[in-house]
């Protein structure tokens, strides 16, 4: 009992001393106060440092993935090459043979003999309307529209700047200057005294509310300044209606083409040539890619436009910011053995794209693609039948109905009442130049004079009769000579011309029946489009065909279909090598990484994630180190001002408001945006990268930012209109916005936003997998000691266990026996030690006598052994 009691305490003990701890490092707090080694300037550039190396190791993990089991054929080849899948799969279907097949039949289709020009241009002019129609703002609400009617209509009654009281003040004042220049106070009786101090003390009480009223009064017209808006509401509508009008008054192109049904002949095969289509679109734009656009490209500003720079994805691995947070400060010997491959695999795609990529940027190649891409996209383009059918229903299209009377009746009445409204505007613009003047300045200051005025009413009442005269013939009292007064007389004269010719401009029916009317039009035009795409799509690709068939010309495509072999070439011998390595990796020692690998590509979506999230960061820094945003939206509201001078009758006016309008839209998102950024800064500031990489919400809520959609080619147009040239000449306004331009980049990150969601999960996947690898390398590297070493210390503790109790049993029983033995056992005990120490005796003497006498040697031996033999 007690050897099994001894030997379950041993078990125990053992496993207690080697069983792994159940602690964990639980994940850095994210409020974890440390040291701050982040510092304060680049903040968000550190950060979309940081999450680009991860979104390039997650590169890297989803190559090696489509080496080991693809998911698609082409898939590690466009993720090597940084170029969308669609292209590549594409690019890999080029087949020498096919090609020029194909380049012989479309080139041997005769195009002569038809006209197209005529209907392209017709085509282009009907589309041209909903081109025009999109840059327009939407048609407001009918509610809007009959605000806007009792605007206009109480602007048309607008009634004279309201002089009266101000007059009134003005001869409270005048009234005790003339009593004082005829009267002698001295001389005045008490009751005359009092009455000429009663009117001092209404002069001074006049000069008190004086600038009040007068601020009332030249604010008069303001309450009419609705009527501005007047554009905003009404131009969107007479803008629709011009953009028709103009269509349908144009002179209309020959609708001649040639025979219908040798056209439709043309196309009757024009299905196998899809394919052909597709690779000549793809091999175009293969030819157009370079390191200064992102075109095609699937991994923009993680890695540069070109090649995947695998390079840098070394660079990241040895890195100590992937390595603080990704593994606490260890070196990724693990990981960086689980990427191995793709370098070695990546040299032999390298120069699968360097032998294709001279072909691509061979000045012949491009322009025999070039002229051939058209013909096989067009006749992709053209159903089989119906073409006849489709020409008669464009055609048809062409015919719009006739604009309404009441809506030509609109663009007059509008016109008058732009009319009106630039004189309005001229008014409102003369006050706000006159309120600069001094005399309406000392008309605002007349307040400030009543303690002088009263002083000098003391000196009248002194005796000096001439004191109040002096005094009000002073500038600072210019007003009581009536020169504001007068001033806005000449302003209600200019109120009343306008006044008149407003009652002659009658626009009260239009809100009530013009935007429906208005709306009609527009919906059948549009519901013209949806339903007839397709006829007009065919049309237009049957017809563009032709017109690219008769540029080529006497263009032979033997040099283009010899090319195209050669990349075919490339293609099949570099496919072959690349497929022998991916059966090497099948063999690989390290196929239980790799299963890891799988797995997480299969199970997470994580590249386009950190990609955006390093792309958002990055334009985060630019935003809170560099003014030049601020710089351009200082420099448009600048523009915008002087844009705003512009005439109303001028007809280019409603559309710089409008973009202008765009424009203050884009900055007001903007600086929502800054405000949150700035938020962000603060917030993360002091906080480690080790750190901040666990945030759940660093990348998931920048989905919610505000996105200003700043374009900057669409302002470096708009820069260039000579409409905006032309009204904005004589100031530096222009020049300084077109300045400012160039300065910034474009802040439209909407297709970044639309990745971020549920990043944080798939980050933690990426945590996850790289804890397998590491699990994976440790049980990889263990010896038979380490695999076995517990039961080995476990066996060993029972052996020594037993023994131990075997010993201790043994000596025990001896013990007992010896302790319990009787006299006469004890005497034949020492009995037998005594008869073993004589023979022991006589052996020895026996031995010493052999050694001199050596042929006695045996006998005496055998004598010896029968002796000792007896005696026992």
């Amino acid at each position: 009992m007690k050897v099994w009691y001894l030997l379950l305490i041993g078990i125990f003990s053992v496993h207690c001393q080697n069983a792994p701890s159940s602690t964990y490092d639980p994940p850095v707090s994210r409020v974890a106060k440390q040291p701050n080694r982040n510092g304060k300037e680049g903040l968000f550039s550190r950060i979309s440092e940081m999450i680009g190396a991860y979104a390039r190791v997650t590169i890297g993990l989803h190559i090696l993935g489509e080496l080991i089991e693809p998911t698609s054929e082409n898939l590690a080849i466009a993720g090597y090459m940084n170029i969308n899948e669609s292209i590549v799969d594409a690019w890999m279907k080029v087949n020498g043979k096919d090609s020029k097949i194909i380049i012989k039949e479309i080139t041997s289709i005769k195009t002569s003999g038809f006209q197209v020009n005529g209907f392209l241009s017709e085509i282009a002019a009907f589309e041209d309307i909903f081109t025009q129609f999109e840059k327009l703002p939407p048609i407001h609400t009918e509610q809007q529209f009959t605000e806007m009617g009792e605007i206009v209509k109480n602007w048309q009654s607008v009634t004279d700047f309201p002089l009266t009281r101000l007059q009134a003040l003005e001869r409270e004042v005048n009234v005790v200057v003339e009593q004082s220049e005829t009267t002698d106070y001295n001389k005045l009786e008490s009751e005359k005294k009092d009455d000429l101090e009663k009117l001092n003390k209404k002069a001074m009480r006049a000069m008190k509310l004086y600038p009040q009223e007068l601020r009332t009064m030249a604010n008069h017209l303001k309450m009419f300044n609705g009527v501005l808006d007047f554009t905003d509401l009404y131009g969107p509508i007479k803008e629709r209606i011009e953009i028709i009008k103009s269509y349908q008054t144009r002179k209309v192109s020959s609708l001649k083409i040639g025979t219908l049904a040798e056209l439709q002949k043309m196309f009757s095969e024009s299905t196998k040539f899809n394919i052909g289509s597709r690779i000549a679109q793809m091999i175009q734009l293969l030819t157009r890619m370079d390191d200064t656009s992102s075109l095609g490209r699937i991994w923009p500003e993680v890695f540069r436009n070109e090649f995947t720079e695998l390079a840098v994805l070394k660079e990241d691995l040895d890195s100590k910011l992937l390595k603080d947070t990704l593994n606490k400060g260890e070196d990724l010997e693990v990981l960086k053995k689980v990427l191995d491959p793709i370098f070695d695999i990546g040299k032999i795609v390298s120069l699968f794209w360097t032998d294709s990529d001279a072909i691509f940027k061979d000045n012949d190649f491009r322009t025999h693609i070039d002229a051939i891409e058209p013909l096989l996209t067009n006749m992709a383009g053209v159903e089989s039948f119906g073409l006849d059918k489709s020409v008669a229903v464009v055609t048809n299209m062409f015919n719009l109905t006739a604009i309404p009377d009441e809506l030509n009746s609109f663009v007059d009445h509008y016109d008058g009442i732009m009319t009106k409204l630039e004189e309005y505007q001229e008014i409102l613009r003369n006050i706000e130049e006159y309120q600069k003047e001094a005399d309406y300045q000392r008309g605002l200051k007349l307040i400030e004079n009543v303690d002088e005025w009263s002083a000098a009413f003391g000196d009248f009442t002194g005796g000096n009769n001439d004191a109040l005269r002096k005094k009000i013939n002073e500038e600072k009292y210019s007003p009581f000579q009536h020169k504001i007064t007068n001033k806005f007389q000449e302003f209600n004269d200019k109120l009343q011309t306008l006044r008149d010719s407003l009652s002659k401009v009658n626009f009260t029916l239009f809100p009530s029946t013009g935007v429906k009317l208005l709306t009609d039009v527009t919906n059948t035009l549009n519901k013209t489009l949806i339903n007839n795409k397709l006829h007009l799509s065919q049309v237009k690709a049957a017809l563009n065909f032709i017109k690219a068939g008769q540029g080529i010309g006497g263009n032979k495509f033997d040099e283009l279909v010899t090319k195209l072999s050669k990349l075919e070439t490339i293609i099949t011998e570099k496919k072959k090598q690349l497929n022998t390595e991916r059966e090497k990796l099948k063999e690989s020692p390290d196929a239980e990484y790799y299963k890891e690998v799988v797995k997480l590509n299969k199970g997470f979506e994580l590249k386009e994630k950190l990609v955006a999230g390093s792309n958002l960061f990055k334009i985060f820094d630019k935003i809170v180190r560099d003014t030049k945003f601020d710089n351009f939206f200082e420099a448009g509201d600048v523009l915008y001002k002087k844009i705003q001078e512009v005439p109303f009758s001028n007809k280019n006016r409603f559309k710089l408001i409008l973009k202008m309008k765009k424009l203050q839209t884009i900055k007001s998102r903007y600086e929502e945006l800054k405000q949150e950024i700035l938020l962000r800064k603060h917030r993360y500031n002091n906080v480690p990268m080790e750190n901040l990489i666990q945030l759940r919400w660093l990348i998931e809520n920048l989905y919610e930012l505000p996105n200003p959609e700043l374009k900057v080619e669409e302002w470096k147009q708009f820069a260039g209109l000579e409409s905006l040239k032309n009204n904005t000449s004589g100031g530096n306004e222009l020049a300084n916005f077109e300045k400012a331009i160039e300065g910034i980049s474009d802040l439209d990150f909407a297709e970044y936003q639309k990745n971020v969601p549920n990043t944080y999960a798939n980050l933690r996947a990426l945590i996850r997998f790289h804890n397998a690898i590491l699990a994976t390398e440790k049980v990889s590297s263990k010896t038979f000691w380490d695999w076995n070493h517990q039961w080995i210390e476990i066996v060993g503790f029972v052996a020594i266990t037993l023994i131990l109790n075997a010993l201790a049993y043994g000596g025990a029983a001896l013990y007992i026996r010896k302790k319990n033995m009787t006299p006469e056992e004890l005497a034949e005990r020492k009995e037998r030690k005594e008869r073993k120490k004589l023979e022991e005796k006589e052996e020895s003497e026996e031995k010493a006598k052999n050694k001199t006498d050596p042929n006695s040697k045996a006998k005496e031996k055998k004598g010896t052994t029968t002796n000792v033999k007896a005696r026992r």
